[in-house]
């Protein structure tokens, strides 16, 4: 390939665009701009669409031995005409091209040293440093400190960096973990695609946490029927590092799914309470019933009519009490799982293996989901808080997953318990994934205890504000970049990735194939080879 290599003359921009030859390097700009928090550089107006500037596109400027690098913010047209040029008929011509051009403007990112160390910059390279598209060798640094749960490859732009796989850290994750995206963006593919990494280290032995995974769609265990779309039971190379339950028989009779179940006595009044809108003395009513009856036995009891008369010996009215055991009723009724037996001592002991738990409730509506959430939740935290107290050092961390997690982390919202694993479970070892096309209906100061943010797409204005405002690391400025991704594509945010990374999250289908056929000795992270989520 030929380079640009341009001639610093200051007193013209587009002087700076004509160019000498050089041979065996790729095309060259020159800073002529602007300070520390902002670079600028002139592109030509007309270059070929391979060749184009993107928002989101990371350059690198090189300096005295050190490389910066940078991210394209926005994109100008620019001249050295004065006034409206462009509206001025200038004998036969609209315009003299030689006179315009582009004005990229760009953020630092930091630079990189000779020993490929990266630090945030605290100076400005100098006046017309060359400017060029970072390559593989500008972000090699990243691999040092890219994480083992691989989630895509480094996306500069619309070019993939295929030798730089995307990676979360299992230490971080227990730290919660937010999933943002609107319909059809890529969320539930992301989520499988994460899922199987998990799956891989936890049957390599690598694991350092479990994953829960409520899907109320039924995709993630089979797929879907008829379509080539693949779910995670057909990850069969580490099959050992999934523990499938499920509510429908059908798929209960699978090798490896067990049907799931929860007894009556791991309910709790407070699973019942977050189903309902409670008037104030129904609230008192069931904050009573851990009072007056056995928590063994408390379901049984209140529903005979000597329950009821007791609770209204208790001063609550024959009106309160019977809403309130009718609504229980229903509740016992509609969720066949509830029996006298249980699945969640297997669940817990599956996470603290450090295991993939997928629980599938297809056709389950919204209201008997949550219940059944809760009900796993509590018990999952509990058990956790008990081992903290106990000095347990053997289990591992966990990760529960909320699809639609606004419903339980909003504003309005009565879910106490979800809340206080946001705001207290990593104490414990137990973290959140929160899923949700509105991050703006989830409680700020919730969102702000995220430390892992997976941005995908999003077209409001107000979800992106809410992300922004919450998020770590900056992301105010890519405001405009987040907008504008494509299917597939994400904002990568964590604690122990210097800067915000964009990534192509691998197209699971594809992703499933390589893993299926990869050598177990070998590691994941280093191997490549085919194109992910291409549409």
């Amino acid at each position: 390939m030929q380079t640009i290599e341009t001639q610093a003359q200051p007193d013209n921009a587009t002087s700076l665009l004509k160019p000498k030859v050089i041979e065996g390097k790729d095309t060259t700009y020159r800073i002529v701009s602007r300070n520390v928090s902002e670079y600028q550089f002139i592109v030509p107006f007309n270059l070929p669409d391979e060749e184009r500037v993107e928002v989101g596109q990371i350059f690198s400027i090189n300096d005295q031995g050190l490389t910066y690098l940078a991210r394209v913010l926005n994109i100008e047209h620019s001249s050295n005409y004065d006034g409206h040029w462009d509206t001025t008929m200038k004998g036969t011509q609209f315009f003299d091209s030689d006179q315009i051009f582009n004005r990229v403007v760009a953020e630092p990112l930091g630079c990189i040293n000779k020993n490929l160390e990266f630090k945030k910059s605290r100076t400005l390279p100098t006046k017309f440093s060359p400017v060029s598209r970072a390559e593989r060798e500008e972000f090699k640094f990243l691999s040092q400190v890219m994480g083992d749960i691989e989630v895509g490859y480094l996306r500069n732009g619309s070019r993939l960096v295929e030798e730089i796989p995307v990676a979360l850290h299992s230490d971080a994750i227990d730290h919660h973990m937010g999933v943002f995206a609107t319909t059809g963006m890529g969320k539930s593919n992301f989520m499988k695609v994460f899922a199987a990494s998990c799956m891989r280290l936890a049957a390599q032995g690598d694991s350092k946490f479990g994953l829960l995974i409520v899907d109320p769609h039924g995709e993630y265990l089979k797929g879907k029927r008829n379509s080539q779309v693949k779910g995670l039971v057909h990850l069969t190379r580490y099959r050992e590092g999934l523990a499938c339950y499920s509510t429908d028989r059908s798929n209960a009779t699978d090798p490896g799914v067990e049907e799931l179940t929860i007894s009556e006595s791991e309910i709790f009044p407070e699973d019942i309470a977050l189903l309902y809108e409670w008037s104030a003395p129904q609230r008192d009513a069931l904050d009573a019933i851990s009072r007056i009856f056995d928590p063994n036995s408390w379901l049984d009891e209140i529903k005979t009519p000597d329950g009821m008369a007791r609770m209204m010996q208790e001063g609550f009215k024959d009106s309160t009490v019977n809403v309130l055991v009718r609504r229980i009723k229903n509740e016992l009724g509609r969720n066949s799982y509830i029996k006298k037996r249980s699945s969640l001592a297997n669940i817990l002991a599956n996470l603290q293996k450090g295991k993939v738990v997928l629980v599938d409730i297809p056709r389950m509506s919204d209201r008997s989901e949550l219940f059944l959430l809760s009900v796993i939740s509590r018990y999952i935290l509990d058990e956790y808080k008990k081992d903290e107290k106990e000095g347990e050092e053997s289990r591992k961390n966990c990760l529960i997953t909320i699809e639609e997690a606004q419903r339980v982390l909003g504003a309005a919202s009565n879910t106490s318990r979800f809340e206080s694993i946001a705001r207290e479970g990593r104490k414990f070892g137990v973290g959140l994934c929160a899923i949700t096309q509105q991050p703006k209906l989830i409680e700020k100061q919730l969102l702000s205890q995220f430390n892992t943010l997976v941005v995908m797409g999003l077209g409001d204005r107000n979800d992106r504000q809410q992300l922004e405002e919450s998020a770590k690391q900056d992301l105010t400025s890519m405001d405009t970049e987040i907008q504008t991704l494509e299917k597939g594509e994400a904002v990568v945010s964590t604690l122990n990735i210097p800067f915000p990374v964009p990534a192509r999250i691998h197209r699971y289908e594809d992703y499933l194939h390589r893993l299926n056929l990869e050598d177990p000795p070998e590691r994941l992270i280093k191997k490549g080879g085919f194109k992910p989520f291409l549409e």
